[in-house]
C-alpha cells in the first residue's frame, strides 16, 4: 500500500479540507494482508496515523517512510523502515528506490520507483509534488502523478512533467477528495494523449487495472 487513507472522515484534516468529497474505496478494517505501507511524507491523507497502525498490527506488515513520517506511527522499531532521497534496496521481494518530491508544505517528502524482479514492471509513484526537472530521470511502465494543484502539480503542470519522462502509462491522481484540489482528470487525460506518446489512464473509487 501506498500512502493509505482510508478513513471516511480524517480526524486531523483541517477544516478547509473537511469534508471528504470521495469516500474510499475499502476501509482499514478491511485490509487481512499487507506485506509493504509506504508513506512519501507526513500529512494525514498520506499517513493516516489510525489506518497505518491499525493495518501494521493486523498484518505485521513492514512501513517504509522518511524519518519524520515514521515518528508518528505507534508501532515497534522493527517494523519500521527509515528512507532518504537516494536510496535503493529490496525488501519483500520489492527494489525500492527513494526519489526526491518538490513539496515545500512538507518536512521531507519523497517518492517511490518500484519493481519486481517476478512482474517485469516498474511502477513510479510521485507523492505530493510539484513538476521539476527530476522527472527527466524517471523510466518506468507506469507513473502516478498529483493533478489536484494548490499543494501539488495542476492539470498542466502535470502533463508537462510527463512529457519529461519516459513512462508507458500515467494514472493521474491527489485530486477532488477536496474542494481545494478540485480538478479534471479527462482534461490532463488528453493533454497527455495528445501532447505525449504515454497512455493515459483514468480510474474512478475502486476501479481496478492491469498493464
Amino acid at each position: 500500500m501506498i500512502d493509505p487513507w482510508l478513513a471516511k472522515e480524517s480526524r486531523d484534516a483541517p477544516a478547509s479540507e473537511k469534508p471528504r468529497l470521495i469516500p474510499p474505496a475499502i476501509t482499514q478494517d478491511a485490509v487481512r494482508k499487507c506485506d509493504l505501507i509506504l508513506c512519501t511524507h507526513e500529512h494525514y491523507d498520506h499517513a493516516d496515523v489510525f489506518d497505518v497502525t491499525a493495518i501494521n498490527q493486523r498484518t505485521g506488515c513492514q512501513v517504509v517512510a522518511p524519518d519524520d513520517t515514521l515518528g508518528l506511527f505507534n508501532i515497534a522499531p522493527r517494523f519500521k523502515v527509515p528512507v532518504s532521497v537516494g536510496d535503493s534496496f529490496e525488501l519483500s521481494g520489492m527494489h525500492i528506490a527513494v526519489t526526491p518530491a518538490r513539496h515545500p508544505q512538507s518536512t521531507y517528502p519523497v517518492g517511490f520507483l518500484l519493481s519486481s524482479d517476478r512482474e517485469e514492471k516498474t511502477i513510479y509513484h510521485a507523492g505530493d509534488t510539484f513538476d521539476s526537472a527530476d522527472f527527466g530521470r524517471i523510466q518506468c511502465d507506469l507513473a502516478m502523478l498529483p493533478i489536484g494543484g494548490k499543494f501539488t502539480m495542476d492539470v498542466l503542470s502535470a502533463a508537462t512533467a510527463v512529457k519529461r519522462m519516459r513512462a508507458k502509462h500515467v494514472i493521474p491522481m491527489h485530486y477532488n477528495t477536496h474542494s481545494m484540489i478540485r480538478a479534471d482528470p479527462q482534461d490532463f487525460a488528453l493533454r497527455v494523449k495528445t501532447q505525449t506518446k504515454t497512455e493515459p489512464v483514468v480510474l474512478g473509487v475502486g476501479e481496478a487495472v492491469t498493464i
